[in-house]
């Protein structure tokens, strides 16, 4: 059995010590859990499709259309994936811990623009030379929304990656799905820290717990919604170790995403400084395969402080 821990440092010069935490997110597990989809939301929409036809794909009714099967069919699997968001989640989703991940920014002002966060470690995901073929077939940058998302965005991939290649795994599949829900959960706390902004354990994993609470309702596996955030940490440091292979498809996604927030609302922030920003978070190495703008030291700790402070 193998063992790990992960010292903090920038996220391309991390160091792997001994310590006395199995890795239990081996390899072999995630090569296998990207063959692994959405089974409840794959079934609905496909007995949607049998039903009523790919009209219900053009017009955007496929979500009603699985309502209304799953109300008039009470075997069928729309009455199962009806059934699993009407039902109580499970109990280990406490309201105190939840209500704890909602406020962790806002309650202390610890960070004014904590979505501009999410967006900076966007591009270390980009990174992800599996997981971002999604993004680029699709033609679009589409973080996991609600519910008629989730069931629009399987039906779309299923009619239009028909070239997809096998080497990739599934085009929604469990690992995709946990290395993207870390990104906005662990992987912001750590964002944090490099900032120098401290978090307890508890305000650490009733965040993390928040992100669990999204992540069952987005269909992922149980044994990859983690209970704690070191949990998912350690999750979140073998995906990238897998995956970090930043390719063509790497610049365009990152490009994509610098063009389209430079100068706009929320953040106001110019091209260069959110470039160099992302530099900050993902460190050097993966900036320049990422072809982020580079900056000396001063202007670098000018532009950290410009937007702390702002």
């Amino acid at each position: 059995m193998r063992f790990c821990w992960v010292v903090p440092g920038p996220l391309d010069r991390q160091v792997k010590t001994t310590c006395l935490l199995p890795l239990i997110f081996t390899r072999s597990l995630l090569s296998k859990k990207r063959f692994e989809c959405d089974p409840l939301a794959d079934k609905a929409v496909l007995e949607a499709l049998r039903d009523r036809g790919e009209t219900v794909l053009r017009n955007h009714e496929l979500y009603s259309a699985v309502k209304e099967l799953g109300r008039t069919l009470k075997e069928s699997s729309c009455a199962q994936f009806v059934e699993f968001y009407e039902q109580e989640p499970p109990l280990e989703y406490r309201v105190e811990n939840v209500r704890v991940g909602t406020t962790i920014f806002c309650s202390k002002q610890r960070l004014r623009r904590p979505c501009f966060l999410c967006m900076v470690v966007l591009f270390s995901t980009f990174t992800a030379a599996l997981g971002n073929k999604v993004l680029s077939a699709m033609g679009r940058l589409s973080p996991y929304g609600d519910v008629r998302q989730r069931l629009f965005e399987n039906s779309l991939l299923c009619e239009d990656c028909c070239s997809w290649f096998l080497q990739y795994g599934h085009p929604i599949n469990q690992e995709d799905l946990a290395g993207t829900l870390s990104t906005f959960s662990s992987v912001v706390i750590y964002g944090l820290e490099l900032l120098g902004v401290s978090a307890t354990q508890y305000e650490k994993n009733g965040y993390q717990t928040l992100w669990k609470y999204v992540g069952y309702y987005l269909g992922m596996s149980n044994d990859l919604l983690c209970n704690s955030y070191e949990d998912e940490w350690e999750l979140c440091t073998v995906i990238r170790r897998r995956q970090c292979k930043p390719d063509k498809d790497s610049k365009t996604l990152t490009e994509s995403l610098l063009l389209e927030f430079a100068n706009k609302p929320p953040f106001h922030l110019s091209y260069t400084t959110t470039s160099r920003l992302s530099r900050h978070f993902i460190g050097d190495d993966l900036a320049d395969e990422l072809g982020l703008e580079r900056s000396n030291m001063l202007s670098r700790t000018m532009t950290v402080l410009s937007y702390c402070f702002s």
